[in-house]
């Protein structure tokens, strides 16, 4: 009995996030999944698509990027805010970057390229406003840079800039998707 209730407090000690400090701490949602890379060759390289059928109109909207590097996990992670519910997405490896609509090769930095592409979607607001564009440099220690390549016709490519060809894992969490690139 007594390893019972060591075990159960453990748990609950693991499930909110251990000692705060004075801090109150909030659950994870319930959808969230923990990725931990060991190296890259444990995480898979091969396309990823995942089907989703929003009710549209409206159209999800990309509201923006950011991006952090957990080099003490062994990734690094870029993520989409969508709010409400998410687009269909798919993720693969491709050798030349090419701009939604004008079929045009883009120059994007790094040695390779992962694509994301998100349908139904678009990175503007109903009034024309962008909401994400351009091509920024981030300079982790995988994901160097990640460039909009288009939002046309209810598509919006994003394509990230590596060092190299990592591993790599795509999830959703509550408005947003996001995906970890192995170190």
């Amino acid at each position: 009995m007594k390893g019972r209730l060591t075990l159960l407090a453990l748990a609950l000690v693991a499930a909110t996030g251990g000692c705060t400090a004075g801090k109150t701490a909030s659950p994870a949602p319930a959808s969230a999944e923990v990725a931990v890379a060991t190296t890259g060759a444990a995480w898979p390289t091969g396309t990823v698509t995942v089907t989703h059928h929003p009710a549209v109109p409206p159209v999800p909207v990309v509201t923006g990027i950011r991006y952090a590097s957990h080099a003490a996990d062994g990734y690094d992670r870029i993520v989409f805010d969508i709010p409400g519910p998410p687009p269909g997405y798919t993720a693969k490896y491709v050798t030349q970057v090419i701009q939604d609509g004008s079929g045009n090769p883009m120059s994007v930095p790094g040695a390779q390229h992962l694509t994301i592409v998100f349908t139904p979607a678009q990175a503007h607001r109903d009034n024309g406003t962008v909401t994400v564009s351009g091509t920024h440099t981030v300079n982790l220690p995988t994901l160097k840079s990640y460039a909009v390549a288009g939002d046309f016709e209810g598509h919006v490519t994003i394509a990230l800039g590596l060092n190299t060809k990592h591993g790599f894992h795509v999830a959703e969490l509550a408005d947003r998707v996001y995906i970890d690139v192995a170190n």
